[in-house]
């Protein structure tokens, strides 16, 4: 049974993983980011995202599109996880009985959130050149758009 369950989990995981779109930032023609989601569709003339609500951008207005997400998102993700995690170890390694340094579960999470928020910073920084994101520059133009497209599309 439990093999049936291994089994199972994979197989279901796979392919949530599967159907995941792609993350893309998009930027209007002037260079400022208009707005982020995971795409949707891509039909001849816009772009569909799912962000809080389904919002449909025309190709007129997209500059260029980035992939990924932010460098800036891996040094945040790392620092809470650094943090979370080192606030949990002090805080489990405190000693009540201790004879020498008395150091209480609250001081020494703290002190876990002061080491790892850096620490886990760190770490995520480490994993920004392993992202290689893609710009596309459409430029309002349905040329460059149809390569997008067909990027998406695969």
């Amino acid at each position: 049974m439990k093999l049936l369950t291994t089994i199972f989990a994979i197989l279901f995981s796979c392919s949530v993983f599967a159907q995941q779109s792609i993350f893309v930032r998009v930027y209007d023609l002037s260079g400022k980011k208009i707005h982020a989601g995971r795409v949707l569709a891509v039909t001849d003339s816009s772009l569909q995202l799912r962000t809080n609500e389904n919002l449909k951008i025309s190709v007129t207005q997209i500059g260029y599109i980035k992939t990924k997400r932010s460098a800036v998102n891996n040094l945040a993700i790392g620092s809470l996880v650094g943090a979370t995690a080192l606030a949990i170890a002090g805080a489990a390694s405190a000693e009540p009985d201790a004879t020498w340094v008395i150091f209480s579960a609250g001081e020494l999470a703290m002190i876990g959130i002061v080491v790892g928020l850096p620490l886990g910073a760190a770490v995520g920084g480490l994993t920004v050149p392993f992202k290689k994101p893609k710009t596309y520059i459409i430029g309002g133009d349905l040329v460059n758009w149809k390569v997008f497209q067909s990027v998406v599309s695969q």
